[in-house]
C-alpha cells in the first residue's frame, strides 16, 4: 500500500552550519559547490519544467509562479542569508525533462525546482530534497475512452513526454499489450495529441494532467482515467554530492513541513476553486515523516 511505502521514522535533523558562508568568494574549481558559483555570479539559476497552474509556471504577468516555486523562493531566501548577499538574484529557465539532469550536471542550472519523481536511477547522477509531494502515473482521453489497468491498454495509442518516469512506465507495457507509444518533448503537445484524436491517452503523473485538463479549451470533453499504475515521490533535483547546497535546501523544507508553512502553500495551489484536490493521506504522511525515498 502506498501509505506503508511512505511511513518511515521521522528524520533526523542536524544542525548544519555552512562553511565560510562570510568569506570573499572563491574561484570555481571543478568539484566546487554551487554555492561558489552563485557567489561569483549573484545569480541563483532555477531550472523547472512548466506545469500550467500547479508546480512551476508563468502566470500573465510572466512572472514565474506555482507551488515548487513558492518553495524554490525560500530556499533563495536561506541562500541570501548563508552568502550574506541580500541582493541575490534568481533566473529562471523553463525547461524540457530531458534536460534537467544534463545542465545540473554541467552547472549551467543549480537547482530544478519543478516537479521531479525521486528515483533510484536517478540518485546514481543528482540528489534530491526531501519528498514535497506525492502522485502516480494515470491517462489523460477523451471521455470517451476508459482506461481501467492493463489489459484496457491493448492496441492503444499512447502519447508520454520525453525523459519522464511515465515514459518508463509506458515503455514496460509497450510489448505486453502491443501499444504503439509517441514520445513528445511538452506535456502541452500530447494534450494536443489527445484533444486531436491522433491518440487515445496521454501519460503523465494525474496532479499534472488534472491541470492541464483544466487548462484545455476542450476539457468538457476530456478526462483523468484508469488506475495509479506508480508511486512518483517528487522532489528538487540537486547537483550530486554537493553538501554545502543540500544542506540549505534540507534545512528550507523541513522548517516548512515544521510549521505548517508546507501544508499552506499546497492548499494555495491545490485546493482551489479550479482543481479542488484535498491533500491526500499519502502527502500528510511525507509530512509527518520527511523522506527521501527513491522509487525503483
Amino acid at each position: 500500500m502506498l501509505v506503508s511505502f511512505l511511513r518511515a521514522p521521522l528524520a533526523h535533523v542536524f544542525a548544519l552550519t555552512l562553511c565560510c558562508a562570510h568569506a570573499a568568494p572563491a574561484p570555481v574549481q571543478q568539484g566546487a559547490s554551487a554555492l561558489d558559483r552563485i557567489a561569483r555570479s549573484g545569480v541563483v539559476n532555477v531550472g523547472y519544467i512548466p506545469t500550467p497552474g500547479t508546480f512551476a509556471f508563468r502566470d500573465a504577468a510572466g512572472d514565474t509562479v506555482g507551488y515548487s516555486i513558492d518553495v524554490c523562493l525560500r530556499v533563495v531566501q536561506n541562500l541570501r542569508k548563508a552568502l550574506s548577499m541580500p541582493g541575490l538574484r534568481v533566473a529562471f529557465r523553463p525547461l524540457e525533462a530531458a534536460q534537467r539532469i544534463p545542465l545540473l550536471q554541467s552547472g549551467a542550472i543549480d537547482i530544478e525546482c519543478g516537479g521531479n519523481t525521486n528515483t533510484v536511477g536517478r540518485q546514481k547522477d543528482v540528489d534530491f530534497s526531501h519528498t514535497l509531494f506525492t502522485t502516480g502515473v494515470r491517462f489523460l482521453a477523451r471521455k470517451s475512452v476508459l482506461l481501467d489497468g492493463a489489459p484496457s491498454l491493448w492496441k492503444r495509442r499512447v502519447a508520454v513526454s520525453k525523459g519522464t518516469t511515465a515514459q518508463e512506465t509506458v515503455q514496460r507495457l509497450q510489448r505486453e499489450q502491443d501499444l504503439t507509444v509517441v514520445a513528445v518533448a511538452t506535456d502541452a503537445e500530447g494534450v494536443r495529441l489527445v484533444e486531436e484524436g491522433k491518440v487515445d491517452a496521454f501519460a503523465q503523473d494525474d496532479i499534472l494532467l488534472y491541470a492541464l485538463v483544466a487548462a484545455s479549451p476542450m476539457k468538457d470533453s476530456l478526462h483523468v482515467t484508469g488506475r495509479h499504475l506508480t508511486v512518483e515521490p517528487y522532489a528538487f533535483m540537486l547537483p550530486k554530492d554537493d553538501l554545502p547546497l543540500r544542506e540549505v535546501v534540507d534545512r528550507t523544507v523541513l522548517a516548512l513541513m515544521h510549521s505548517g508553512e508546507l501544508a499552506a502553500i499546497y492548499r494555495k495551489w491545490f485546493d482551489t476553486d479550479t482543481l479542488r484536490i484535498p491533500m491526500s493521506v499519502h502527502m500528510r504522511e511525507n509530512i509527518r515523516y520527511p523522506n527521501k525515498y527513491g522509487i525503483p
